[in-house]
């Protein structure tokens, strides 16, 4: 063996090792969110089970509340969204939860990556919200505490937020 072979194996060999390591700590991506809408709280909150090291931890997506629907409302709109998330979970088509106008309503969508709105061919409406009310404002009040931005957005400056609803499986590195 000469010196280049020796230093080519040296360096080959640990590397597909440490690459082979890395691989059986990814965890799988196959499991996905259970979301459905709980409607026995006052509240109906749609709610994501999230299978994590064999418990399962509920977030909450999305609160309908009242200042902003009807109860019949809330409840309507609390099961079509937790069957559309669930649907897009599955597909993995589920990315980020945004505000926009629609046909001059006030809407709250799913979108595939930031700058889509809400009338973007692969978006997908969750629900309407009245037509006087800040639709940023409205989609951060309702949004669960996992899933807000650090500061709530300032009525005259931003006119649509942006909300990864990506579940986010936890990495385990054993080196």
């Amino acid at each position: 063996m000469n010196k280049r072979q020796f230093w080519t194996a040296a360096w080959t060999t640990p590397m597909l090792a440490l690459g082979f390591v890395a691989s059986l700590a990814q965890p799988s991506t196959a499991t996905t969110a259970n979301v459905t809408c709980n409607t026995n709280a006052s509240i109906p909150t749609v709610i994501a089970s999230l299978p994590e090291q064999g418990t399962g931890k509920d977030v909450t997506i999305l609160s309908f509340l009242p200042e902003y629907f009807s109860p019949k409302d809330a409840v309507q709109n609390c099961q079509n969204t937790a069957k559309t998330l669930q649907t897009l979970y599955k597909t993995e088509r589920a990315s980020y939860l945004t505000n926009d106008k629609v046909n001059s309503k006030s809407v709250v969508c799913v979108v595939e990556r930031r700058g889509i709105g809400c009338n973007h061919d692969s978006a997908q409406v969750l629900f309407t919200l009245g037509s006087t009310v800040n639709s940023s404002q409205a989609l951060y009040k309702i949004l669960g505490s996992d899933f807000k931005q650090g500061q709530p957005p300032d009525a005259r400056t931003v006119s649509r937020i942006y909300s990864d609803i990506k579940p986010k499986p936890r990495r385990w590195w054993f080196f």
